[in-house]
């Protein structure tokens, strides 16, 4: 009897350790290179800045989004130890936005992963099909957690701003693809949605079968829109549109969830404030 009740508080012990594992994820619009950015706007101005925040934070996983090629190496070079995933969306290489998943390489083991398009032909490559002008992509990995010893699949996602169909029938597409996976979970999803707290694609992502929890509200609810902007449009404001987000099984403990907002001067190292939250695995 002594010894089954010491092995059972060992169990105890082990699953505790366990939970106190914290998993830093950020979620990131990085602002595409264009040359209607100039100044501090422009990309060779911010990029320090980004490399300095991520130096800083130290996030476990980060989920990028309107990310090209030369600022994922930018990025890499000022924050190194990060293992990259995806790739770019205009040609399924390196050509365009990436949806990009960063994750410590001293951490974690990607067992799986791959990028599909949001469209009826998901495998199509730059393929779109529900009135979106933009080609629109999802990239997802399953990852060993070599500190918890568990997995987890991750999605990233960059939603249209444009067109609501294309951003109902893109979230359906991606839940779909979580239930593919043959997993119960845990998952997790980030990225920008270009849909406010508001918007009915929620509904669809905290629905069955995944019952997914945004993490912000969860530990946010009384949040004033004051706070809760996330694409201030270089403007520094905390007061614009909430679109951004960091989803998470319910399996998972919600430690805390933040809306970063480093800068130096008025220079902000993107027109969208970085969102992050710590996590635990059961």
């Amino acid at each position: 009897m002594i010894s089954k009740i010491l092995a059972a508080f060992a169990l105890l012990t082990s699953l505790s350790h366990a939970e106190s594992v914290p998993l830093r994820v950020l979620t990131y619009n990085l602002r595409y290179i264009t040359p209607g950015d100039i100044g501090e706007r422009s990309w060779t101005a911010r990029r320090d800045l980004l490399g300095a925040m991520v130096a800083k934070d130290q996030p476990d996983i980060i989920g990028v989004q309107e990310a090209f090629r030369p600022m994922l190496d930018d990025l890499e070079a000022r924050a190194p130890g990060y293992a990259e995933i995806g790739c770019g969306r205009e040609d399924g290489l390196a050509k365009g936005e990436y949806s990009a998943i960063l994750v410590k390489t001293d951490r974690f083991t990607v067992q799986n992963s791959g990028t599909f398009w949001l469209s009826d032909t998901p495998e199509v490559v730059a393929s779109s099909s529900w009135g979106n002008r933009v080609v629109r992509i999802c990239t997802w990995a399953k990852l060993y957690d070599r500190k918890s010893k568990q997995s987890f699949h991750y999605f990233n996602t960059h939603l249209d701003h444009e067109t609501p169909l294309a951003r109902q029938k893109g979230t359906e597409l991606i839940l779909a693809r979580m239930a593919a996976t043959g997993s119960r979970g845990p998952f997790v999803l980030t990225g920008d949605f270009n849909a406010g707290p508001e918007d009915p694609l929620h509904a669809l992502i905290k629905g069955e079968p995944h019952n997914l929890v945004e993490t912000w509200a969860v530990l946010h609810p009384n949040a004033q829109p004051r706070e809760s902007g996330t694409a201030h449009g270089f403007s520094g404001k905390t007061d614009k549109g909430h679109i951004d987000y960091i989803y998470a099984s319910k399996s998972f403990g919600i430690v805390d969830s933040e809306i970063l907002h480093d800068h130096e001067g008025t220079t902000y190292p993107s027109d969208h404030f970085p969102v992050r939250a710590t996590l635990t695995l059961p």
